[in-house]
């Protein structure tokens, strides 16, 4: 830029321009990342402009060594607590070391569990009895879906007690919940179960 005439001109790619400024005029060299440089016209023969590259400060950068995949190793990278390594060291002696019988008998006055068989609680009953399960069953596939395998109506409740006989149903009649995978199951084994009905 000519700061007296206030004329303004661009290098080409290989940095050359061309501008008008007479003897005594001072031009102007800016660029970004660079230091601003002034010239004083003092003859009209071509001139070489040099620019010194600013120095930028980047954010600071940790530098780490590269992880090798091997735990051994990649551990001993990072410092641990010297507190927390004498922690586990001497953890490591206290649970080697066996209790003495001495250590481990009741004092006077502490309870004792009793040894023994436990307390019964009989029988935990299923949720659902298989009674439940075909009633569930001709519910949600409706005696369409029986009709459509073939069946006649009176012979659906007999053809699922038939079929649930060969059927895994102990988690389904324990929890009284029969879930999709059951039911795709079950409509897998009633087919199959249905041609050895047919043939009874």
């Amino acid at each position: 830029m000519n700061i007296n005439s206030q004329e303004k001109n661009y290098s080409n790619s290989q940095g050359q321009f061309i501008i008008n400024a007479d003897l005594g005029d001072e031009l102007r060299f800016v660029k970004e990342g660079y230091e601003r440089n002034v010239l004083k016209v003092i003859n009209h023969d071509e001139v070489l402009i040099n620019l010194i590259k600013l120095i930028t400060e980047i954010e600071e950068v940790e530098v780490k060594k590269k992880l090798s995949g091997n735990l051994g190793e990649d551990s001993k990278l990072f410092n641990q607590n010297k507190n927390k390594v004498a922690l586990n060291n001497d953890l490591k002696v206290y649970f080697k070391t066996r209790s003495s019988g001495e250590l481990m008998k009741p004092k006077s006055g502490e309870f004792v569990q009793p040894v023994g068989g436990g307390i019964s609680f009989g029988k935990i009953d299923n949720k659902w009895t298989s009674s439940d399960l075909v009633e569930w069953l001709r519910k949600n596939l409706t005696d369409g879906y029986f009709i459509s395998m073939g069946l006649e109506l009176p012979l659906i409740n007999s053809f699922l007690y038939y079929s649930l006989q060969s059927f895994h149903t102990m988690t389904i009649l324990k929890y009284g919940y029969c879930s999709e995978e059951d039911v795709g199951n079950l409509k897998l084994h009633f087919e199959t179960s249905f041609n050895k009905f047919r043939q009874k």
